[in-house]
């Protein structure tokens, strides 16, 4: 099968597919999916203390990838550890936490269930106050934190990206502000990885949590969060056993001191070489370079969705945009036309309610299109998109 080609690299979309939902799943580099099958081929042991050269090379292999993500965000001082999935790494954040019972968490609206359930779940268990950020709120989004925030320890819950609308956070001020008046910034950059530098060397939020399989362009069942050492030191994990534990006795256990320590279980080592394939990727290829491109391509969707009937961008007036657009039409449901251009010309977008049923409610469809860019769309993807909505939306 031939793939995509673009900026050089070999991406896993078929030739002939336009591919604009990355903000559910972003496609992999093809040399990402050959280091993971190089792996399983050539070490394919796991991470666990054992003599055998399978389970001693896995180790090394997966403090190599710590290594390289530190590198990938320039954060030489964090602390960097491996999940399945994001909702695991930011389940398992809340709840190692102490005083949850104390601490109030401030999100919003525009984010999705893969943020706010857990928080949700943190308030049904130890009855946190939950504070949300209305849409309209996020128009002067500083000030509407520092008022929300009451106390040292206040956790405020955001995307660097808003999955629903794309509205884009100062995420660098937001974390300033926190430090400043004692709360704590949890911060989920699956959107933003790979659209864009992320620099921690300076400012570097409590904890970041990031998918490994979206912006970063990882395989699935990926994911890691980063600590500074303060609140590495705070955690107490949720999930223990297996390679984090290094004694235990009747009724005690005694955690791993490295970043191992919230790594229970057998974790994905394949996935994690993949991973960090595809940011050595994008870093090769120039994150200034790929912002600037989907900085084109977004401009271009922006302006000509505006023109064509029927449709409504979902949009926060005075808000900066990154590479998810989202609308809504007057004449069709958004799964009908997320059908029609995938079976007229092959175009996968994502329609419904986009996991984020608080953002729904204050809409007035019952549904939405959204259109999510990366690297690998090009100009003239964007131009047969647009004619097939044109023709769409002007049917009788």
């Amino acid at each position: 099968m031939s793939h995509i080609t673009r900026f050089g690299e070999e991406f896993t979309i078929p030739e002939g597919k336009i591919y604009l939902d990355s903000a559910t799943m972003g496609k992999m580099p093809v040399t990402s999916l050959n280091k993971m099958i190089s792996y399983y081929k050539e070490v394919n042991g796991a991470a666990v203390r054992s003599m055998s050269q399978e389970a001693s090379a896995a180790p090394k292999v997966i403090e190599v990838s710590r290594n390289e993500i530190r590198n990938f965000f320039n954060s030489s001082e964090s602390n960097v550890s491996f999940f399945p999935t994001r909702e695991i790494a930011l389940t398992n954040a809340l709840f190692s936490l102490d005083k949850m019972k104390e601490r109030k968490i401030i999100s919003s609206m525009l984010e999705e269930h893969s943020i706010l359930a857990p928080a949700i779940r943190v308030h049904n268990t130890f009855g946190t106050k939950i504070n949300y950020l209305t849409i309209e709120e996020e128009t002067n989004l500083f000030q509407s934190i520092q008022e929300k925030i009451e106390r040292e320890g206040d956790i405020v819950l955001l995307s660097s990206l808003a999955v629903t609308n794309g509205v884009k956070r100062d995420w660098v001020g937001i974390s300033k502000l926190c430090k400043d008046l004692g709360a704590l910034l949890f911060l989920d950059i699956s959107q933003t990885i790979g659209h864009e530098i992320i620099d921690f060397s300076a400012n570097l939020p409590d904890l970041v949590i990031s998918s490994g399989c979206i912006g970063a362009l990882g395989p699935q069942g990926t994911a890691f969060h980063i600590t500074n050492p303060e609140m590495y030191k705070r955690m107490d994990p949720l999930l223990v056993g297996g390679g984090s534990i290094i004694a235990l006795e009747e009724y005690l256990y005694v955690l791993e001191r490295s970043d191992a320590k919230f790594e229970p279980g057998i974790i994905n080592v394949a996935g994690i070489v993949a991973l960090s394939n595809s940011l050595k990727v994008l870093s090769n290829i120039g994150l200034e370079k790929i912002q600037t491109h989907e900085k084109q391509l977004n401009l271009l969707l922006r302006k000509e969705l505006q023109n064509i009937p029927n449709i409504t961008l979902m949009e926060v007036d005075g808000a900066e945009y990154g590479p998810i657009i989202s609308f809504g039409s007057d004449k069709f449901e958004a799964h009908d036309v997320a059908m029609i251009l995938e079976d007229t010309n092959n175009i996968t977008s994502r329609s419904g309610a986009l996991c984020s049923h608080l953002f729904m409610y204050e809409q007035k469809y019952n549904d939405l299109v959204r259109i999510s860019t990366h690297l690998y769309n090009s100009k003239e993807e964007i131009r047969i998109l647009l004619e097939n909505l044109k023709e769409i939306m002007s049917a009788k």
